[in-house]
């Protein structure tokens, strides 16, 4: 159980990136050759791609539809990771336009280079910090132990409160962290019970299904609510902690309750008790009481901060910084704590924010905006959010949330002048919703890793979350969002 525990939970505690899920089912293998091939495919087919579709636009959208399409084709295909196309959107940026090796008067590309500074990034960063505290301490494992004992042992209350925890805790911690400790904490008793059992399986359904769709709680629950979250704030708007948990809390928890009823209908318990102890599993030696009561007091602070910021006016970038400083000046989390924090995707969130940025300023997301026009002819901006959200879904599942958020939201907010709220937060909340495959999600990936279920254990939730979870946010979204605006 150790030894499982420790390969699926190596430093893959990221939010977003579908390399994750890979290194998860095929530990250490690289295929570097293979790769490289992918790599000159992808480059050579965007190449041909930009040739035949720039005639007669302006040098800066010439230059910005091929970091697009080769952005496109390497996220879906791995060809590099995920982080690396991040940086190489940035690093492109500027030397497309911000030198005369392209454009006669160069452009002004700090802008592009800042979205390191963007408030979005260092609210995810503080919720990095938090979460390795709340692992390093075992507190989260308190947590969780706490959140499950009041399910007593009927199996249908065990069902729901293991998902509620997972939904939960992923609001504020990687879902993938959320993931391998439930799965470890379940995972003697779905052995014990065998395959025979449906229960067993209901557990390992459900574990992975409620831990992606419970980091649509909050802005730091997901890597796309941070992206949908920055681009909203290019159109002059923001969304704050407490207004992001209006929406998100509500949908979250709705599609866990019924999937919760859907797992029971499909995998009846036979099993008239059972009883998940997270305290009977091994555990590396933890720090002493100090160090506990110092991520537990920094914690309830950020938190409280977070959800109180219409009352205090703190930015939640500037409450962010509590946990990253106090934990690091009480020397509670150390150097290699802080090299394991999962900065790919700080990096990806950046890349995605300049590339959503440059596509807006070049004007090429008005041009790109005018191919999906048609959905706009039949008068219904309903239609439009629903076309797009299930295209956000579709595409998530066979590559990064993330990316897919930040190469559909810079043309999607063009097709709906002055709805760009909505538009941002129902794709955002939607790339929570693709869970079809062992490759859509870390968390599908954590749990098919353990060999106790199959892709097609995966299927049914996945095809109810992903055409249910839209429509719930879609309507939501339209009711609620004129409060916040």
């Amino acid at each position: 159980m150790s030894e499982d525990k420790a390969r699926i939970s190596d430093k893959v505690a990221y939010r977003d990136s579908r390399r994750a899920s890979f290194r998860i089912l095929q530990p250490g293998k690289t295929h570097a050759l293979r790769r490289f091939l992918l790599f000159v495919l992808v480059a050579a087919v965007a190449w041909f791609g930009w040739r035949a579709l720039t005639a007669g636009f302006p040098p800066e959208q010439r230059a910005v539809l091929f970091l697009f399409l080769l952005a496109v084709g390497l996220w879906i295909t791995e060809a590099v990771p995920a982080f690396a196309v991040g940086l190489l959107i940035m690093g492109y940026l500027v030397f497309a336009l911000g030198t005369p090796l392209l454009l006669d008067q160069p452009w002004d590309v700090r802008p592009y280079l800042n979205t390191w500074s963007s408030p979005v990034i260092w609210l995810m960063l503080g919720g990095f910090f938090m979460a390795e505290g709340l692992s390093r301490t075992g507190l989260d494992r308190q947590l969780f132990a706490i959140a499950i004992r009041p399910a007593g042992t009927r199996p249908s209350r065990v069902l729901l409160a293991v998902m509620l925890t997972s939904a939960i805790a992923s609001m504020f911690i990687s879902n993938t962290s959320t993931t391998v400790l439930m799965i470890g904490a379940v995972l003697p008793l779905v052995r014990q019970a065998g395959r025979d059992e449906p229960f067993a399986k209901a557990l390992m359904v459900a574990i992975p299904l409620a831990a992606a769709v419970g980091g649509m709680g909050t802005i730091i629950g997901s890597a796309p609510n941070a992206i949908a979250a920055g681009v909203v704030a290019e159109f002059g708007q923001t969304v704050d902690f407490v207004e992001w948990m209006l929406l998100g809390v509500p949908v979250a928890l709705l599609l866990v309750v019924t999937a919760w009823m859907f797992l029971l209908r499909r995998y009846p318990p036979s099993m008239e008790a059972v009883r998940i102890d997270l305290q009977t599993m091994e555990e590396p030696e933890l720090p002493g009481r100090r160090e506990r009561t110092i991520v537990a007091g920094l914690s309830i602070i950020t938190v409280a901060l977070w959800m109180t910021t219409p009352l205090h006016g703190i930015h939640v970038a500037a409450i962010s910084l509590i946990p990253i400083v106090g934990l690091t000046m009480t020397q509670v989390l150390g150097t290699a704590d802080v090299r394991g924090l999962p900065w790919d995707t700080l990096m990806l969130v950046a890349g995605g924010l300049s590339l959503g940025a440059a596509v807006v300023d070049t004007g090429l997301a008005d041009r790109l905006a005018l191919q999906l026009a048609f959905l706009t002819g039949f008068g219904s901006d309903l239609l439009v959010f629903a076309a797009l959200a299930l295209l956000t879904v579709v595409l998530s599942n066979f590559m990064s949330n993330t990316a897919t958020v930040s190469l559909i939201l810079p043309v999607a907010v063009a097709l709906l002048p002055g709805r760009e709220l909505e538009m941002c937060l129902i794709l955002g909340l939607s790339a929570s919703c693709a869970l079809l495959l062992p490759v859509s999600t870390p968390p599908n990936a954590v749990a098919y890793s353990t060999g106790e279920i199959e892709t097609r254990d995966l299927r049914p939730g996945g095809v109810l979350i992903g055409l249910l979870g839209p429509a719930v946010v879609i309507v939501w979204v339209l009711l609620v969002a004129p409060l916040i605006r």
